[in-house]
């Protein structure tokens, strides 16, 4: 992802979520594939501002706003976490995620889910999975059981 990808969608956020142009909502790390999909992690700097619901709107306003401007792109925010395995589970929401097993030598998650959670995973294209890779830093897999 070029730099420009993920710039113009920070750029977007600032000019529609006061939240985040004020610093009471951070944007930690954003995947995209332009014209098919963003993800967002967020994290709220006050605990008093939900980032997600800030970034939603009032019944989705806000970010259907940022939709239009990017021509329908769908787009994933989501909360951030210091830990690579929450994060990794919460960048594949909405999969119910059993275990992330991470094997730090080779810088790879395996995800582990039941049979039926493993398409959401993937996403169309492997989409959902390609971008939680890039997001999180970590080479993901998926394992069923």
């Amino acid at each position: 992802m070029a730099d420009d990808d993920a710039g113009l969608i920070a750029r977007l956020f600032v000019q529609e979520v006061p939240e985040i142009a004020a610093g009471s909502v951070e944007i930690k790390a954003i995947a995209r594939k332009p014209g098919r999909r963003s993800k967002l992690a967020l994290q709220s700097k006050d605990a008093s501002v939900d980032c997600i619901a800030a970034c939603v709107g009032l019944r989705g306003a806000r970010i259907k706003k940022i939709v239009g401007a990017l021509g329908g792109e769908r787009i994933d925010v989501f909360r951030w976490h210091d830990s690579p395995e929450q994060l990794i589970a919460n960048a594949l929401a909405p999969a119910a995620i059993e275990e992330v097993i991470l094997h730090s030598e080779q810088h790879r998650a395996v995800v582990v889910v039941k049979a039926d959670q493993a398409s959401l995973v993937l996403g169309l294209r492997g989409e959902n999975r390609e971008l939680a890779s890039q997001l999180s830093g970590w080479q993901i897999e998926v394992e069923e059981t």
